[in-house]
């Protein structure tokens, strides 16, 4: 019986081990494929997916998007403003302050690529799956990605590079939390 109990809590540690290797490794993969694909770092990658996914965000939004600070976000933009990736549009609601961002041209094509290289990382991690399998790993992934996120912004920022065009709102694991 403790022989029993030995065996499965070395099971459980042993797939704990795993799970945290894999949520790594996709992460590595994916950052590098970014990297490689568009010579943007994190945050950059993730401004450009959020700001192609939500025309006119203001940079307070965003920066709950991509978990910075405001004035590193602001940084941020410069730098992409700069790099003829992003505009600033007139003001938002009459706040000529806050100014709404859109993707150049040059952006749209960055954003297009940022999307394709995490595709390519993902598919490659469950090209190795049956169409079961693929199945049951949705459902599982339905079920495990709310006990990873905090009720907040942290639902938004665990989205900050999903092509949100193929996201049903109404079948969100996350935006079902609160």
């Amino acid at each position: 019986m403790a022989e029993d109990v030995a065996s499965e809590s070395r099971e459980k540690l042993r797939l704990e081990n795993m799970f945290g290797a894999m949520g790594l490794a996709l992460v590595d993969k994916v950052e590098k494929a970014f990297s490689a694909e568009t010579g943007l770092g994190a945050s950059a990658v993730a401004a450009v997916v959020q700001i192609g996914s939500n025309p006119g965000l203001s940079i307070e939004v965003l920066r709950r998007y991509i978990a910075l600070s405001h004035s590193a976000t602001v940084r941020l933009i410069d730098h992409l403003v700069e790099q003829g990736l992003v505009l600033r549009d007139s003001g938002i609601g009459g706040d000529r302050r806050s100014k709404a961002l859109r993707l150049t041209e040059a952006g749209e094509t960055v954003f297009q690529r940022n999307l394709a290289a995490r595709r390519s990382v993902i598919d490659r991690a469950i090209g190795v799956l049956s169409p079961e399998e693929t199945q049951i790993l949705g459902t599982l992934v339905e079920k495990l990605l709310p006990a990873l996120v905090d009720i907040g912004d942290d639902q938004h920022v665990v989205c900050r590079v999903c092509d949100e065009s193929v996201c049903v709102r109404e079948h969100c694991p996350i935006s079902h939390m609160s």
